[in-house]
């Protein structure tokens, strides 16, 4: 009788410490889970504040009628933000995205990069996260209107009129790329025409 009492007092003990390990695991998820929605919310808060002194501080920026020959500086202009090093500011209005363009470099959620080219030059290529501000790139096609405005107010508009999934620049030659990684090797592109 000792020994079964002994067994199921073992029994319990251990029961209570699986369920305590269960607790602490599940209480670290939520913790690392209101850590990574905080993170994120506060990197879209960023660029939404970015676009905001955007629109105070660049020349016509955010006005839909506004009229740019499209002609501006190569290398682009780059003012600071906030801290951060910005070229501009890329728009698709048919997939509701607006997002600030960050120079060479500059790595930030919720704001895209400028990664080589040029608006004036062509070429022009801007990556993006596939989570954050890119995430509904994959949804743009063709005939749709792309808008990059850089820093002093030249705005140039584009012509989405292809998808496609690239591993070397070289091979890709439309006036403006916007892509993110599928992969380590690969990139998901949307090829743009300058508008005329």
């Amino acid at each position: 009788m000792k020994q079964k009492v002994h067994k199921t007092k073992q029994n319990t003990h251990g029961k209570r410490i699986k369920v305590i390990v269960l607790c602490v695991l599940v209480a670290a998820f939520l913790a690392f889970a209101g850590m990574m929605l905080l993170q994120h919310q506060q990197g879209k808060t960023e660029a939404e504040t970015a676009i905001e002194q955007m629109e105070q501080i660049v020349p016509g920026f955010g006005q839909e009628n506004m009229y740019s020959s499209g002609v501006g500086r190569d290398p682009l202009p780059v003012l600071e933000i906030q801290g951060t090093d910005l070229v501009g500011a890329i728009e698709i209005p048919s997939l509701n995205l607006r997002a600030p363009v960050t120079n060479k470099g500059v790595k930030k959620k919720y704001f895209a990069r400028w990664a080589g080219g040029s608006p004036v030059k062509g070429r022009f290529r801007i990556m993006g996260g596939s989570g954050d501000v890119f995430s509904n790139l994959s949804k743009g096609k063709p005939g749709e209107r792309v808008i990059f405005t850089d820093m002093d107010g030249a705005r140039y508009e584009y012509t989405i009129t292809t998808q496609f999934h690239l591993k070397d620049w070289a091979k890709a030659d439309n006036d403006l790329m916007l892509c993110y990684k599928t992969d380590s090797d690969t990139k998901f592109v949307l090829g743009c025409t300058k508008a005329d």
